[in-house]
């Protein structure tokens, strides 16, 4: 009897284990398409689905040394002339209602006359918020820009 036991709980700790691993698994992945989807939402100027992405207490760490709000970064968006912003090597820590997103953003965005390509790493965070992920912060610690080419 004592043998059955053991063997029982021994498999459901197993089991348990293997679901919690895929539910990270599973809610990593949600959060890397997420990532991504704000970006292209940036591209888009589609301020009105941002709303719902980012979280009202949101802070935008620039790699320039400028930070600003969701408002801010909303009229930036907005103003901006965003042609691309691709995500690549994106790791998710996942903690209780916290994702720390870490990775690096191609950008390419038109100005006046020229368009410029930079990339950036940055971190990010995400809380969860009435069963939602929102976006709380972006950090630049990192960013190169190409050089222009006439």
């Amino acid at each position: 009897m004592k043998k059955i036991t053991l063997l029982s709980v021994s498999f459901l700790c197993f089991v348990s284990f293997i679901t919690a691993q895929v539910t990270t698994i599973a809610d990593s992945n949600i959060i890397i398409k997420l990532n991504q989807q704000i970006d292209d939402l940036v591209v888009q100027k589609n301020t009105n689905a941002l709303d719902d992405l980012y979280a009202d207490d949101f802070v935008f760490s620039h790699g320039s040394g400028r930070i600003e709000g969701k408002q801010g970064w909303f009229k930036s968006v907005a103003n901006g002339g965003f042609l691309l912003r691709q995500h690549d090597s994106v790791t998710v820590e996942l903690h209780p209602d916290i994702a720390i997103v870490k990775g690096k953003l191609s950008v390419q965005k038109k100005n006046k006359d020229k368009t410029e390509s930079y990339h950036l790493k940055y971190i990010r965070v995400y809380a969860l918020r009435h069963q939602r992920w929102l976006m709380i912060s972006h950090i630049t610690f990192y960013e190169y820009h190409e050089p222009q080419s006439w």
